[in-house]
């Protein structure tokens, strides 16, 4: 099955309640999600493994059968399990199921056995990312065209600097899009190393965020664009741990792609007030930098030693 045979069936109101969704983009993936729960009428309730709702899916209750739309990535057990997912057509009853893989090997049984219901998602045609980040960020056509050859031709990556110019204070985005490109915050060379500091800082692991810090820092990145990218994800992880609503989204005003690339941190290695005091330190300390009283040098590590 194609993305067109897809947009049609969404458009006609013709899904099938069982999918599989394969491709790297998430940011893409989870638009298509969000159609098919404003046309079914449900909320996207996320779990970890199809054995997480198996017992739901195939025993009704004195009410009758439970109706869902379950988002699930990355179940290779399932995949393996070939009773259960030949089965599953007769468990899932009027529930909606999705599989989520960044990659599906063709030569899987599973992936034979359910040709006709999965959705390959290619990455974005120039044109059509173009399209995307003008809508998203309202910048002149000159700096779309730039931070779409700036992120590679990445839909995941243009949202996430999308999301550094909506926490700027300056109000004209093209001049923030210029100020932040000169000081390396937008599009550094060094980007893939800046998530997996957050990565690692949100894992609470110690060696490994001493060691990225002192990499990025010896390679000159901005303590700025540093501490930026970890206070956003830090801030939602906090959003999510404290919610208490099964949806998320609609209760703290995060969309899909922050709960999906965060949600892994909650209810882990911190503390709700152990996040505040992360978010509210890091926030000052790039206060601190851009007033000029804490050296950008410096910045990450003294943050760092606070947060860890």
């Amino acid at each position: 099955m194609n993305i067109i045979e897809l947009k049609d069936a969404i458009i006609k109101k013709e899904l099938k309640n069982f999918y599989v969704f394969v491709g790297e983009e998430i940011g893409i993936i989870n638009i298509y999600l969000n159609q098919i729960s404003k046309v079914l009428g449900l909320p996207i309730t996320r779990v970890d493994s199809v054995l997480d709702i198996w017992e739901t899916l195939s025993t009704p209750s004195m009410f009758g059968s439970s109706t869902n739309l379950y988002a699930i990535r990355g179940d290779d057990d399932f995949i393996k399990e070939e009773k259960a997912y030949n089965s599953f057509d007769k468990v899932i009853g009027k529930n909606t199921v999705i599989l989520i893989y960044t990659k599906l090997d063709s030569r899987l049984k599973f992936s034979k056995h359910f040709e006709d219901r999965i959705v390959k998602f290619e990455p974005l045609a120039h044109s059509v990312l173009c399209s995307y980040i003008k809508k998203e960020s309202g910048l002149s056509d000159a700096h779309v065209e730039e931070l779409s050859n700036k992120v590679n031709g990445s839909y995941d990556l243009a949202m996430l600097e999308i999301d550094k110019l909506r926490c700027s204070s300056i109000q004209d985005k093209d001049k923030a899009f210029r100020q932040f490109v000169d000081s390396g915050v937008i599009g550094d060379l060094q980007e893939t190393d800046v998530f997996k500091f957050t990565d690692a800082v949100c894992r609470r692991d110690k060696v490994a965020s001493v060691k990225i810090a002192n990499q990025l820092i010896s390679n000159n990145v901005s303590s700025i664009n540093i501490l930026g990218t970890l206070y956003n994800s830090m801030k939602t992880v906090l959003l999510i741990q404290v919610c208490e609503n099964k949806d998320i989204c609609g209760t703290t005003g995060l969309d899909n792609r922050q709960v999906y690339f965060n949600k892994k941190y909650a209810h882990g290695k911190y503390q709700s007030g152990e996040l505040v005091s992360a978010v509210r330190f890091i926030a000052k300390t790039i206060e601190g930098i851009k007033n000029g009283y804490i050296d950008d040098r410096y910045a990450t590590m003294y943050a760092l030693v606070h947060i860890i």
